[in-house]
């Protein structure tokens, strides 16, 4: 039976192992993972282990199993790992032909607009709207997949190009007033992004 430091010794090597072979730096594969690069190499020296989540997130980032990562096996598969493990062409297609899609429906309705005339004043309405919708489909894609920048640069695009359409969608006079908390808004998504970088960080 395994000790502690015997286990992550085990776990520490084969980590090491598998970041280097996909040219990976231990900051590189900290910020996929939301951790610092000390906690990495912590890690990687066999100091400490994280948790199981997280393990979890490293055997499916490399594309190997649990099994191979947490065994005394010394050998892992390398054959059967997904040799571009961080960049799944998925994660990256799909998000940007769900926006792309949105504009094409946009694109749709602004030409039936365009061709009835009583509401044809109206047909670049739908392309103010694509935007932030646009904007929400891929803040959602970027939380699941993406890294936190990506976050707050979608979260950051909602809020002004939904203030846009509302803009010149009403055309109130004094809507221009909605730029200020806007700017509130943005000023706050950019302190939660720094605030969870720091935490990160410190991890």
């Amino acid at each position: 039976m395994l000790g502690e430091a015997e286990f992550k010794n085990i776990f520490g090597n084969k980590l090491s192992m598998l970041r280097k072979q996909r040219g990976m730096t231990q900051s590189e594969l900290g910020y996929q993972l939301n951790y610092s690069d000390k906690a990495v190499s912590k890690w990687e020296r066999g100091e400490s282990i994280p948790d199981a989540y997280t393990i979890y997130k490293i055997a499916e980032l490399f594309g190997v199993s649990i099994n191979e990562m947490l065994s005394d096996e010394e050998k892992i598969d390398l054959k059967s790992a997904n040799p571009k493990g961080e960049l799944k062409p998925s994660r990256y297609f799909v998000p940007i032909i769900v926006a792309v899609s949105v504009f094409f429906v946009a694109s749709v309705i602004f030409l039936v607009f365009k061709n009835i005339p009583s509401i044809s004043q109206y047909a670049h309405y739908p392309f103010l709207y694509a935007l932030p919708v646009a904007a929400i489909t891929l803040t959602v894609f970027s939380s699941l997949w993406w890294r936190m920048v990506f976050r707050c640069i979608f979260v950051s695009l909602i809020i002004w190009s939904s203030a846009l359409a509302l803009y010149f969608t009403l055309g109130m006079e004094n809507l221009i007033y909605i730029f200020v908390p806007c700017a509130v808004l943005q000023i706050a998504c950019v302190l939660a992004y720094l605030f969870a970088w720091f935490v990160i960080k410190k991890k």
